[in-house]
């Protein structure tokens, strides 16, 4: 993580966390699903058996289970079983086997199946009874879970009826042989039917008037498990999705939180390399923070490009006055050696000034033309050519410049052609291999190598001289920096070819590098794009 980019570990971080939320929620849901569906189930199981037990009654002593009793209701199985263990009607499903019901409504999970057992109490006794006769026209016992007693008052007497409610009641008693004392009266009413008037009696016993049955509900929990299944295969397409839109929704907010960020960064590396020092960065309305940057860094840039606007003038103007004098100097050390009267000492000491004023000279020319070039008074005028014929050429005229029995050697591939400036170009190779050759002793070697593929040009210039060390190589582009002060004064060396030739490079949308070891000798590596 430490080598990526900011905006990388951005959209990582957002990307991480909204497949974590996703997958949060997404759990969430599946849990919630699962359990209110298990809970659907379960509660439809309870729901059916208690439908079915509606359907369950003691007729006249005998048990009735009606035709609307369902042992088989969609996916749940009813079945009804004696207090003592035996299968009164229905059949469990296909391979399951269970022992007799023991436990009161109860849910358990057997063999992939919801079991509900539901233990039916004959404890409500329904009576129809001729209101006029007394006469007992049917009797019925069901199960009963909860009631509510009677409130109205039974010693009145119904319409047409001969009977008072509590003269029905007492007749119900007396047929079923329970007593008052463990009864309770649920309801007491009368009406017509076919022209008799009838009361109907309902009450509450302690005692029950049958045996107790149970009845049983299945129901397969592979159906709820699907519901797990259906949403596993959801998440399999929901969570890919989510995380590719989540990575491209984070990079272009990463893009859009750093954008101010690149700007400033593009602002620094166009500073950095010299080519616009007035660049200036606009981020009025982005985050606080970075606006306050933002405005510490242009005003920095401000005062780095009136210093160095300044310095670029003060450098022209100097090179401009130190002409004159210079050039009257040499003329002076001219006529002074022309002299034929002149003696020895005062010959060696003009030939010593001449040196020294034409190594000052060459300086103020080197000088002249920087400042030029950065104020855009000296434009490259660029022309498709054949850079190997160029590199040729300046080989061949700096066989006759190498006086150290300097082996010069070419390895340049043929019709290399690009956008380039003759002169400029011409300046490159010239201060490349000349450096090549002041750097090293007699009987030197040096190489010249021009290769082109499909993506770029490479010139190179390697020698086998005195080599650089590490922590000099990224200075040696700096005006004025030389790495052996005394052996480039003795050379006549000023510091200012290797800066000329990254700047012209520069011009020419190229790079430049190099690579050496102390003595083993230096390879200098120009590379343009094509």
């Amino acid at each position: 993580m430490k080598n990526k980019s900011l905006r990388y570990r951005i959209n990582l971080w957002y990307t991480v966390l909204m497949c974590i939320i996703a997958a949060s929620l997404l759990t969430s849901v599946v849990m919630a699903t699962r359990t209110a569906e298990k809970s659907d189930a379960q509660q439809n199981l309870i729901r059916s058996v208690e439908r079915n037990i509606d359907e369950i009654e003691v007729e006249n002593g005998v048990l009735d289970i009606e035709s609307d009793f369902a042992f088989v209701n969609g996916n749940v199985h009813a079945l009804v079983f004696s207090a003592d263990g035996r299968l009164l009607g229905g059949s469990y499903p296909d391979g399951l086997e269970l022992s007799a019901p023991t436990e009161n409504g109860k849910i358990d999970v057997i063999n992939e199946y919801y079991i509900y057992d539901s233990m039916v109490n004959f404890l409500k006794f329904e009576y129809k009874i001729n209101g006029a006769t007394g006469e007992i026209i049917s009797s019925e016992c069901d199960g009963i879970d909860s009631y509510t007693p009677f409130s109205g008052k039974i010693d009145t007497v119904g319409e047409n009826c001969t009977l008072s409610y509590r003269e029905a009641y007492e007749i119900a008693l007396e047929h079923s042989g329970r007593t008052k004392e463990n009864t309770e009266l649920i309801m007491a009413r009368s009406y017509e039917y076919n022209d008799d008037p009838l009361y109907e009696i309902e009450f509450y016993s302690s005692q029950a008037g049958y045996e107790d049955i149970w009845v049983r509900g299945i129901m397969s929990a592979k159906s709820v498990d699907s519901v797990w299944g259906a949403v596993a295969k959801i998440a399999a397409v929901l969570i890919p999705t989510v995380i590719v839109v989540a990575a491209l929704v984070g990079d272009i907010i990463a893009k859009r939180a750093m954008f101010p960020i690149k700007k400033l960064s593009d602002a620094v590396s166009d500073i950095q390399s010299g080519s616009d020092l007035s660049k200036r960065v606009d981020v009025c309305d982005s985050d606080p923070a970075i606006v306050s940057l933002t405005n510490n860094f242009n005003a920095m840039s401000e005062r780095l490009h009136t210093s160095f606007e300044t310095e670029r003038q003060f450098t022209s103007d100097v090179s401009h006055e130190l002409r004159t004098p210079t050039a009257v100097i040499l003329a002076e050390c001219e006529y002074r050696l022309s002299d034929k009267n002149i003696n020895e000492q005062e010959k060696e000491a003009f030939e010593s000034i001449k040196k020294q004023t034409e190594s000052i000279k060459k300086i103020i020319t080197q000088l002249l033309w920087f400042a030029r070039l950065e104020q855009g008074n000296e434009k490259p005028q660029f022309e498709k050519e054949d850079l190997s014929e160029l590199i040729r050429a300046v080989c061949d005229d700096l066989d006759t410049i190498c006086n150290k029995n300097i082996t010069l050697e070419r390895d340049i591939d043929d019709n290399v052609f690009m956008q380039l400036d003759v002169s400029m170009m011409t300046r490159v190779v010239t201060n490349l291999v000349s450096n090549a050759a002041i750097y090293q002793d007699d009987n030197g070697y040096i190489k010249v190598t021009l290769k082109e593929d499909d993506e770029k040009i490479i010139l190179s210039v390697k020698d086998k001289g005195y080599g650089i060390e590490k922590k000099h190589l990224d200075k040696i582009w700096n005006r004025f920096y030389r790495v052996d002060k005394s052996r480039s004064r003795e050379q006549g060396c000023s510091g200012l070819g290797l800066a000329m030739v990254k700047q012209l490079v520069i011009l020419h949308n190229g790079t430049v590098r190099a690579e050496s070891e102390p003595g083993k000798g230096s390879t200098f590596y120009v590379e343009f794009l094509k």
